[in-house]
């Protein structure tokens, strides 16, 4: 399985062209994920960076993760009951809820070990989470679903937030 840094330089050529995955390699190498993500988003903008990472964390959730929380959602009664007993879980954060008819990540931490590593990461980086959580809840709910970046511990929020249309 490619560490972290492979699976972005090969979402970038999947999902921004060879083009930019040619240039992005050239200047930053293959190793410096802050200056990949900064050429990237100079080069492409930031709907590219989104368009690229949200496919890494989609591969980054444990597929064991995934049959724990279907195994939870089955015995549920309702999303509320599920969210909370997927809450005792830890998965999704420990703080999934509705808003709005909305469900409500909140992470009051980082999890990830890439960006607790390297100082000074782009948020941009976070639009991973949004691929990680449209993962679960697809695989859950068996239909496609939404997830917006309200705010994150990278953007200098005290936790990280994402909104799950559903």
């Amino acid at each position: 399985m490619p560490n972290r840094v492979e699976r972005i330089l090969e979402s970038i050529k999947a999902n921004a062209g060879n083009d930019a995955y040619e240039r992005v390699k050239e200047i930053c190498g293959e190793s410096d994920v802050k200056a990949i993500l900064a050429e990237l988003e100079n080069a492409c903008g930031v709907a590219v960076v989104a368009q690229v990472m949200k496919p890494c964390g989609q591969q980054c959730i444990p597929e064991s993760f995934i049959a724990r929380a279907k195994s939870v959602y089955a015995k549920a009664d309702s999303i509320e009951d599920f969210l909370s007993l997927l809450n005792e879980t830890r998965i999704g954060g420990g703080k999934l809820h509705i808003k709005d008819d909305k469900i409500i990540g909140i992470y009051e931490k980082c999890y990830c070990e890439l960006a607790k590593k390297v100082k000074g990461l782009s948020p941009l980086f976070c639009y991973c989470s949004e691929g990680w959580y449209e993962r679960l809840f697809l695989s859950i709910f068996e239909k496609p679903v939404e997830v917006k970046k309200v705010r994150t511990i990278l953007d200098g929020s005290d936790k990280c937030e994402f909104e799950i249309s559903y």
